[in-house]
């Protein structure tokens, strides 16, 4: 049992009689909608096995200083969500927000169009087809098919964006730009939605699924101060349904009450959290840590259930039975869903891959970078490169010379480091099976050694905001006319360092090397698509780039 006192119940003076005025902390304030006094009482009593007496103690401190009935002054972080997100409109967002949203935009769509080239978007064409079908005129763009219906474009555009473990990451370890674009799109083209209407789905999309990512956290587990490595039940899908679930109630301009159910939905058909699974596996599946696609295909799916007449539930964030427990998250921040909307943005923390591999390897890959521009290294004259790296990233999946599935090549440290050596060109070339078993790439790879950062562990000090900052790491390159070592808390892509920062100009060339030059009039038309009168001629574009390459490589 435990006592009031335990619980941090505060009212050493109870208020005067009448007074309206509840105490400092209340045993309510953990009651959805504080319904009665008397269920209020009996829900910390069966919640908590408050003892006989402090419950007396309650009864009388509640009684006194509460209104009865009892009404919520506040409201839920549920239907403070929704009411923010419900009401935004462009104009509230500062430039920097909607630039950073094009940023994502841009780098999505080229993370997509290197998708197209990888061996598994065959795959993903086929179930993207099974959820509806190719259409000669209208409905929204599978890119590399054609006009298909809604749900069709939303499951294969998000599946393959996701596909070369390219895109952008929020610095908790988790992607879900790409459910955000996605969703954007193919709702903005089925319902003839402008360009501006895109960005602000985007931004409410990504917004929602960073305030998530927060709320849940990064899949660490910290034990006094130190990263230990992977908490023992995590999983990344559920941010990725709600930014895909955000992005199509914008377009279809739900209102606070509408999107409310809509994240109850969402967050009630959200995968399991099957993060143990993946991070415990060598020989890695192409569905991933999440199925990307199917995640925002459920996102999706919720906004349009509402508006056939489903209902969900309306506080599906709140309080101790709220989504993050649902994640098996045990010290979630709840208020991160609300703090400072409207004034602190989250969407520019987001953080873009120069190198279609984890995140997690950008520390040492950075450093390994430096050393190569500063250095002229011949691969023929490499004795030994050893990988430091932290526990995030050192498990058996990352060591092996010859990653034996395709999720797996966007993992090994030696493969990655081959290819980076090799001058291979960041994009799908790096998880084509040709590059994996050649003999210039194996002769590199089986010099590669993977070591522990001395700092590796440590980085859970840097954390800001519930949200990761640094993660050390670091190469060191043995040659016959010598060693060279670098390393760095920050890799390529932070935008908190600017040594680190990706520019417009870099994702303009990482776009533009998924799609070809001919594209190039993209790249303006996303940086200026508030002003596009039609999602669906941008996708139309894209898809005529990626035509035209395709028979430039059949000539």
């Amino acid at each position: 049992m435990v006592s009031a006192k335990a619980l941090s119940y505060e009212s050493p003076t109870l208020p005067t009689e009448g007074s309206q005025t509840p105490p400092a902390r209340s045993f309510c304030t953990n009651v959805p909608d504080r319904p009665t006094l008397l269920h209020a009482l009996l829900y910390n009593v069966n919640a908590y096995g408050v003892d006989r007496s402090a419950f007396d103690f309650m009864c009388l401190a509640e009684y006194r200083s509460l209104p009865f009935p009892t009404e919520r002054t506040m409201p839920s972080t549920t239907v403070a969500v929704s009411r923010f997100f419900s009401e935004f409109q462009l104009k509230d967002a500062p430039d920097v927000v909607r630039h950073e949203a094009k940023r994502i935009l841009l780098d999505t769509l080229g993370c997509l169009a290197g998708g197209r080239a990888c061996e598994i978007a065959p795959t993903s064409d086929k179930l993207a087809l099974l959820l509806g079908q190719r259409l000669a005129t209208g409905g929204s763009t599978l890119i590399g098919q054609g006009g298909t219906t809604l749900l069709s474009a939303v499951y294969g555009n998000a599946r393959i964006a996701n596909a070369l473990d390219f895109d952008e990451t929020f610095p908790v370890g988790v992607h879900f730009g790409v459910a955000a674009v996605a969703a954007a799109l193919a709702m903005a083209e089925e319902r003839g939605a402008s360009g501006a209407d895109v960005l602000r789905a985007v931004i409410v999309g990504y917004e929602l699924g960073a305030r998530i990512a927060t709320y849940i956290g990064p899949m660490t587990e910290v034990v006094d101060g130190e990263v230990k490595g992977f908490s023992k039940v995590w999983g990344v899908a559920a941010p990725v349904v709600l930014a895909a679930m955000g992005a199509a109630a914008a377009i279809a301009r739900l209102d606070e009450g509408q999107f409310a159910q809509a994240i109850g939905l969402a967050v009630s058909n959200s995968p399991l959290p099957a993060g143990a699974l993946w991070s415990n596996a060598v020989d890695l599946p192409n569905c991933k840590y999440c199925d990307a696609g199917w995640c925002a295909v459920a996102g999706v799916f919720a906004v349009l259930s509402i508006e056939a007449g489903s209902t969900g539930f309306t506080d599906a964030l709140d309080g101790p039975y709220g989504l993050a427990r649902m994640c098996g998250v045990q010290n979630f921040v709840e208020e991160s869903l609300t703090a400072d909307l409207g004034k602190t943005w989250l969407i520019p923390n987001a953080t873009y891959k120069p190198w279609p591999t984890c995140r997690f390897t950008h520390y040492p890959l950075t450093s390994l970078a430096r050393i190569l521009r500063r250095e002229t290294i011949a691969p023929n004259e490499i004795e030994e490169v050893v990988i430091e790296t932290g526990p995030m990233a050192a498990s058996a999946r990352f060591t092996k010379p010859l990653p034996r599935t395709f999720a797996s090549r966007s993992f090994s440290y030696p493969h990655m480091v081959a290819m980076l050596i090799r001058g291979v060109p960041a994009g799908p070339a790096w998880l084509d099976a040709q590059f994996v078993t050649a003999p210039d790439t194996l002769s590199i790879a089986e010099k590669v050694r993977v070591v522990a950062h001395e700092r590796g562990n440590d980085f859970a000090h840097t954390m800001e905001a519930n949200q990761i900052r640094t993660m050390p790491g670091g190469v060191l390159v043995r040659t016959a006319r010598g060693e060279f070592r670098d390393e760095d808390d920050f890799a390529l892509g932070d935008p908190w360092s600017e040594h680190s920062r990706l520019s417009d100009a870099d994702l303009t060339e990482k776009f533009l090397g998924m799609c070809g030059s001919g594209a190039a009039d993209i790249v303006g038309r996303v940086f200026d698509i508030e002003h596009e009168p039609s999602a669906h001629s941008l996708m139309q574009r894209l898809n005529e780039c990626l035509e035209e390459n395709t028979r430039a490589d059949t000539a």
